[in-house]
């Protein structure tokens, strides 16, 4: 915790915590870190075909984290049609259930640093799931900051 989070929030330490004896997030996190985590930087791995997809969010890791296996499971539905991995499972993986991991890459509260660390990422690692659309060169974004 920064003194920025600390001095910029009336109750820096009213943190929500992972109450489940069971979640399947928190077991794979390294200590310190839960599924009510906010505003991760996070990496998807599909581990049917090594493929993976770096994202990130303001919400908690729990509430994004769910929302990619959903993809994955029914990547026919309308909504999801155009999410990373509905694509990748109705082209690559369709009737096949869905078999994912994911690492934790970071966290970061500001939103545009977030979003220039998820570009970082991106442009660095080359996942093959993100769309080319999904982030700016870095050079740009920090040229413009």
């Amino acid at each position: 915790m920064s003194l920025r989070d600390i001095f910029c929030s009336s109750r820096p330490y009213d943190r929500r915590k992972c109450t489940s004896n069971s979640c399947n997030i928190c077991s794979r996190l390294e200590e310190g870190s839960d599924c009510s985590t906010m505003c991760p930087i996070y990496e998807f791995t599909c581990n049917l075909c090594s493929k993976q997809y770096v994202g990130e969010s303001s919400r908690s890791l729990n509430e994004r984290l769910s929302e990619h296996p959903r993809f994955a499971t029914n990547p026919t539905t309308g909504s999801y049609k155009e999410e990373a991995m509905a694509v990748h499972y109705s082209k690559e993986h369709l009737g096949i259930s869905p078999d994912l991991s994911f690492r934790l890459l970071g966290t970061e509260s500001n939103t545009v640093l977030r979003k220039v660390y998820e570009a970082l990422f991106i442009y660095s690692q080359g996942p093959e799931l993100n769309d080319k659309e999904d982030y700016t060169p870095p050079k740009l974004v920090l040229a413009t900051v």
